[in-house]
């Protein structure tokens, strides 16, 4: 498999680190991946999203809580499924690959809903489409991968678009 991810959207500048930090952030990321309940650490992309917040926003502690608080901002994230593979490429999945299949779409749609005390203020969607080819054949050229944006950049950029537009919109 060679794949490809990217947001439909490009990146735009990120703001300048604000140095005038006065108050509090919370956040909730609803996350597709499974938690490992041994796991002490939070999942990769709610790290992401934290570290990104507490850098380019005017936030002094960014803090991950389950539902918005009653007085402050709050963000919450999660994620929705785009448009599902072909039948082609569920076929190609069955014969492993032997069928090869090309797929290009939206993979999932990320959303950012912003609470100012308790009231959605301003909700914004992002979505990261994937471009991909499924066949045996390609196996001797996987390390194309090496050299295509994974699903972690992707993600990354949607986060970079959203604390723009927000901190545009003056939410953040």
């Amino acid at each position: 498999t060679i794949l490809n991810y990217h947001p439909t959207t490009p990146i735009t500048k990120l703001p300048v680190e604000n140095h005038d930090r006065r108050e509090f952030l919370s956040y909730s990321y609803i996350s597709g991946f499974p938690i490992d309940s041994n796991e002490q650490k939070i999942p990769w992309p709610s790290q992401l999203l934290k570290e990104s917040l507490e850098k380019h926003t005017r936030f002094i502690k960014v803090i991950i809580t389950p539902s918005p608080p009653a007085s402050g901002v709050h963000v919450n994230v999660y994620q929705t499924d785009g448009s599902p593979p072909s039948t082609w490429c569920r076929v190609s999945n069955w014969t492993l690959t032997i069928i090869p299949c090309y797929t290009e779409g939206i993979a999932l749609y990320n959303h950012f809903d912003v609470y100012v005390d308790n009231t959605l203020k301003q909700d914004y969607r992002y979505s990261i489409s994937r471009t991909g080819i499924w066949w045996i054949g390609v196996l001797p050229f996987f390390w194309i991968n090496l050299f295509t944006a994974d699903y972690k950049e992707a993600f990354l950029n949607n986060i970079y678009q959203f604390i723009t537009e927000a901190t545009r919109d003056e939410v953040l």
